[in-house]
C-alpha cells in the first residue's frame, strides 16, 4: 500500500483502529523506521496510537488530523524527530518531558504559539523548548 500522511494527517481517516494502523505503520517503513510498530488504541479523534521502537523504547502518538500531532518517546532521539517532520512535512513546535519522564514533541500546523504559551512555565512539562519560530 502507498501511503503518506495524507492518508492519515491532511485528511480524517476512517475511525477504524486497522485502517489507521496500516496506514500509519506503512508511512513510517517507507520512510526508513522499519523497526517501529503502532497500534491504536483509539480511533476517535483526537487519535492515540502506542507502540515500541527498537524492540525497547515506548512510543506514544496523538494526533488530530490537519492541526497537531503530539509524539510521546522513552528517550528524546533526533533521528524519529526528523522523519517525522519529514513524514508530517512540518517542523517541530516544540519539546519538553512530561511528568512520567517520557520525551514529548509536538508539530502544530499553526505553528504552536498558543500550546507554547500553555506549556511555559507549568511544572508538569520540565526543560520546555521552543523548536520553531511562529507564523507571521
Amino acid at each position: 500500500m502507498a501511503t503518506d500522511s495524507r492518508t492519515w494527517f491532511y485528511t480524517t481517516p476512517t475511525a477504524r483502529p486497522y485502517f489507521i494502523e496500516e496506514r500509519v505503520n506503512h508511512t513510517l517503513w517507507k520512510h526508513r523506521l522499519a523497526d517501529i510498530h503502532m497500534v491504536c488504541v483509539d480511533p476517535n479523534v483526537p487519535i492515540k496510537m502506542e507502540g515500541r521502537w527498537r524492540n525497547e523504547i515506548p512510543i506514544q502518538f496523538e494526533f488530530k488530523p490537519g492541526s497537531y500531532f503530539i509524539l510521546r518517546a522513552g528517550e528524546e532521539s533526533k533521528e524519529l524527530i526528523g522523519v517525522m517532520r519529514q513524514i508530517l512535512k512540518i517542523r517541530p513546535s516544540l519539546i519538553y518531558a512530561d511528568e512520567s519522564g517520557m520525551s514529548v514533541v509536538e508539530y502544530h500546523v499553526d505553528g504552536g504559539e498558543e500550546r507554547w504559551r500553555e506549556v511555559q512555565g507549568k511544572p508538569q512539562y520540565q526543560n520546555a523548548r521552543r523548536l520553531s519560530a511562529a507564523k507571521s
